[in-house]
């Protein structure tokens, strides 16, 4: 179309006599239409491999993982290093089905917008750990399944198997989501069980036999998310109402950023329980640090339980990363005391298809009631995300 208007507007100024117009018609005008016909395949091929831009930029994937569950983070030379550091809500679409192969995955079209410093930021490595900051985050459906093999010394070696489901309501504008998940109760303390925070050793809201509730997403910003889930639980054959209100609010600095959330659940069977985490962290070159004071009560529960972990995350590539992880639990009540040392080494690995990981993680646990004798485990998980590339 353009070509032709060319020719037309260069044939009637040759007609009228004005050799100027037509010189001007053809280096302006015909160079527009040559500019509009070569770029378009340019812009749409650029188009379609780009990762986008995070809502909000918006948050700090997926990834679980890599994606697109959700991660997501200054104002001053980053923007991109405020959008990353917060926690997700959304993330970059997929590559088209024909471009997509097995070695070209997203993690991979992740990986090389990121390259420089943004590999290793909170969202990246959130993401691509499923962290609970980062799960707990995303404003989008998936679905994730687990399948946990845990055993150590002086136990036998203990299944567990998981399902995790989010279904958004586009009526309401993602803001709302469905919410089943099935997964074993774990006891809330004791021997055979991986190394916890105190907040992982009292579950999270999901975890029960079955879980059917509404989530709700109020604010879903880099520097701050609110939200709310409501629903019933099936716990030991017993029918249980629950409310939990979650607030999380990001305070980035020069160098550290600083995260606070803090998260309140009432059950009818155990009444209320509050969660209060302090977050300090930043990245060291090619690794990224987290300091985490994470306090527990509990209105059913004698004392206040609160633990101080410091994690150390490196990656080898798109898709192989390592957690280093040690964890001090505190116990105020019956004495204020150290009840419990743990270090553990995570190896996650994202293999054969994006939505496919499997985790090794050696632990060391040095529990007071065993006079902190050292007792050794080990945890193999294998997970499948679908959904982090969701649009």
């Amino acid at each position: 179309m353009l070509v032709r208007k060319y020719v037309t507007l260069v044939a009637l100024s040759i007609a009228l006599h004005q050799p100027a117009t037509a010189l001007f018609t053809f280096l302006f005008v015909g160079k527009a239409a040559c500019v509009d016909a070569s770029c378009l395949a340019w812009a749409a091929e650029e188009n379609s491999s780009a990762p986008g831009t995070p809502v909000g930029q918006q948050e700090i994937q997926t990834a679980p993982t890599n994606s697109s569950l959700l991660p997501q983070p200054g104002e001053s030379g980053s923007a991109t290093q405020q959008e990353l550091q917060t926690a997700p809500t959304s993330s970059p679409p997929p590559p088209k089905p024909e471009e997509s192969s097995q070695e070209t995955t997203f993690v991979d079209v992740l990986h090389g917008k990121m390259s420089e410093k943004l590999l290793t930021t909170a969202a990246w490595m959130d993401s691509f750990f499923a962290d609970e900051n980062y799960v707990k985050e995303v404003n989008r459906s998936y679905v994730r399944f687990r399948y946990d093999m845990f055993k150590e010394e002086g136990f036998p070696a203990t299944l567990k198997p998981a399902v995790d489901l989010r279904l958004s309501l586009p009526e309401l504008e993602r803001r709302t989501h469905l919410v089943f998940a099935a997964e074993p109760t774990s006891p809330v303390t004791g021997p055979n069980a991986p190394v916890k925070t105190a907040a992982e050793r009292f579950g999270t809201t999901a975890e029960a036999h079955l879980t059917t509730a509404l989530q709700y997403f109020f604010r879903t910003a880099p520097r701050e998310n609110a939200q709310i889930m409501t629903g019933l639980q099936l716990s030991k054959f017993q029918h249980v109402l629950f409310i939990s209100p979650r607030y999380r609010a990001l305070f980035p600095y020069a160098v550290w950023q600083l995260r606070f959330t803090q998260e309140l659940l009432w059950r009818t069977d155990t009444a209320w329980q509050t969660d209060s985490r302090f977050e300090l962290e930043r990245q060291l070159k090619d690794l990224f640090f987290r300091s985490t004071l994470d306090g527990v009560w509990a209105s059913r529960t004698m004392g206040y339980f609160y633990s101080l972990s410091f994690l150390l995350r490196e990656p080898f590539g798109p898709k192989h990363a390592v957690d280093y992880e040690w964890i001090n639990n505190y116990q105020t009540l019956p004495v204020n005391e150290l009840t419990e040392i743990d270090f553990r080494i995570r190896y996650r690995h994202n293999f054969w298809r994006e939505w496919l990981f499997f985790e090794v993680a050696p632990q060391v646990r040095f529990p007071r009631d065993h006079n902190f004798d050292r007792i050794p485990g080990i945890l193999f998980r294998l997970e499948m995300f679908f959904g982090r590339t969701a649009g």
